[in-house]
């Protein structure tokens, strides 16, 4: 399948005007975390390089959900996936919010 036939193409342009206008607004010490699906992580990722600069991408999660969406023809998807990324090195992280009690 190829990417403009399926759709992609326009979405991916879609999340890139966007980004483009977050990264804008954003703090120097801000963050944004993109939650998407593997169908299009890899598009996404690629975007938010070209829009944040690639050194400004901390991590990525792998969100690992409860129940796959299985269908008759495949096997279904488990997880989706979130970046992370900063407009600059300075960004805030608060990590005690994020550990696991």
């Amino acid at each position: 399948m190829m990417l403009g036939k399926c759709g992609m193409l326009v979405y991916v342009l879609f999340m890139t005007e966007r980004l483009i206008e977050l990264q804008r607004v954003l703090k120097p010490t801000g963050s944004l975390y993109l939650h998407c699906d593997p169908t299009a992580s890899h598009y996404l990722k690629l975007a938010m390089d070209a829009v944040f600069g690639s050194a400004m991408f901390r991590n990525e999660v792998v969100w690992r959900r409860a129940i796959s969406h299985n269908d008759a023809r495949r096997i279904g998807r488990i997880s989706d996936r979130i970046f992370f990324y900063t407009k600059s090195d300075k960004f805030i992280w608060n990590g005690d919010a994020v550990r696991t009690p």
